[in-house]
């Protein structure tokens, strides 16, 4: 280890240790509850992420498609995990008021949830589910408010590490479990259900890692080879979108560099920037069918149109409030087995964030999420710079809106791209962040 790396990490240990020891005394204890906290926190990082837990525990619906996640015992497994973040945020509760806007943003959406109970037309899931997003939300917000942007990425990125390492040592010692062996044969889905599931995941540990190679030099060659193994990971999975969303962070962080430098560079970078975007949505619009089929997708996005169309058939029974939280894809739904029916495939989620949101929560639920999103957005235009995470949280925000085009993860429990959204935005709009 490098002179500069370990005076980095007494410089850690020296300011983490002089903050519980004003208030436990000896500096031993000081410094073991630091690295117990440390340690609990990456535990629910690995637990939230749902890999090899479920596949092992739950196995996969034949009939849906979806995971078990209520089976009972997964329920009794997340319950230590509630109680280590009840006890993290307990130990740093004067640190959420740093982050207020957050706080209450995500306290709007969560009570939203908890208040569709009382329409819902399967209450007891949606009461159930309800619990389990407050507790991924509120482990969100301990991320945001408990740790500084340097000590955040790196945190993050070295769990992904983990589960990268796992998946690895799953698809090459145990390939019944890690590799695809049905219609996605060939395909690396390593310890989650799927490959598109541990693509997401890998994408999120692509960000973390390449912003901890710009918060920390002395580690970056470190954490440019930890990148390089996940982003490998995605490629292996064969998921065009998580590629795509891949190599997008990846071409946004010099950009988000020349922006934050100002200047002509700035210029030059956001005009390059706008000139892409534009040429990409003309000629989507000119020729989509060729720009899908590049893409490995068939005109329909294998059948979601028809998924979609049947949706808003149904949205429009209760446009304003939608069957409660968690309630439309239950096994005994009606309205599910209406486009189930429709559609004639077992149809496990809208494959759209915003539709599905749309059909739990009505377009009160899609107008305060976008809402809060927008919100976002507006304060990273003007603090993505400020907030020194080796621009994690506006990447991740990004990352996330581009994500729930395709897949359902807006208000989902239990998961962690939901609880790195809501620190993500915790941090962005954050009133008083420590860096």
């Amino acid at each position: 280890m490098s002179a500069r790396s370990s005076a980095r990490s007494a410089d850690f240990a020296r300011r983490e240790t002089a903050d519980v020891r004003a208030k436990t005394g000896p500096e031993g204890l000081a410094l073991w509850l630091i690295y117990a906290e440390l340690a609990l926190t990456v535990f629910c990082i690995l637990m939230f992420s749902n890999a090899l837990i479920g596949p092992v525990f739950a196995p996969q619906n034949d009939v849906t498609g979806v995971s078990e996640s209520d089976s009972a015992i997964l329920r009794v497994m997340w319950l230590p995990v509630y109680a280590v973040t009840v006890a993290l945020v307990a130990i740093r509760a004067t640190r959420l008021m740093r982050i207020l806007p957050g706080l209450f943003m995500t306290g709007l959406l969560v009570g939203l949830c908890f208040a569709s109970n009382y329409w819902s037309i399967a209450p007891d899931i949606t009461i159930r589910r309800t619990i389990a997003l407050a507790f991924t939300t509120l482990f969100g917000l301990y991320l945001a408010s408990r740790w500084r942007g340097e000590d955040l990425v790196q945190i993050v990125a070295g769990s992904f590490a983990v589960l990268a390492i796992g998946s690895y040592f799953v698809c090459i010692a145990v390939p019944s479990l890690g590799i695809h062996t049905d219609i996605n044969a060939g395909a690396w889905k390593g310890l989650w259900y799927e490959k598109n599931q541990m693509a997401a995941m890998m994408v999120l540990g692509f960000i973390a890692a390449c912003a901890s190679a710009y918060v920390a030099p002395e580690r970056r060659k470190a954490w440019i080879g930890v990148a390089v193994m996940i982003f490998l990971l995605v490629v292996l999975s064969r998921s065009k979108t998580s590629l795509l969303a891949c190599m997008g962070s990846a071409a946004a962080i010099p950009l988000l560099l020349a922006l934050q430098r100002g200047g002509v560079l700035s210029i030059i970078f956001t005009w390059l920037a706008a000139t892409a975007a534009m040429t990409g949505a003309a000629l989507f619009y000119i020729m989509p069918d060729q720009i899908l089929k590049l893409l490995g997708k068939d005109p329909t996005l294998t059948g979601r149109t028809e998924i979609w169309a049947s949706l808003m058939r149904l949205s429009d029974k209760h446009p304003w409030l939608g069957y409660g939280y968690k309630a439309f894809w239950t096994p005994d739904s009606v309205p599910a087995a209406v486009v189930r029916a429709e559609t004639h495939w077992e149809v496990p989620s809208a494959h759209n964030g915003w539709l599905d949101l749309l059909i739990q929560l009505g377009w009160i639920g899609v107008a305060l999420f976008g809402f809060v999103l927008a919100a976002g957005f507006f304060c990273a235009l003007f603090r993505f710079a400020r907030v020194r995470d080796g621009f994690f949280s506006v990447l991740i925000l990004m990352l996330f809106s581009f994500l729930i085009l395709s897949e359902s993860f807006i208000l989902s429990q239990n998961s962690l791209i939901w609880a790195l959204f809501v620190c993500a935005l915790a941090r962005l709009t954050a009133n008083a962040v420590e860096e």
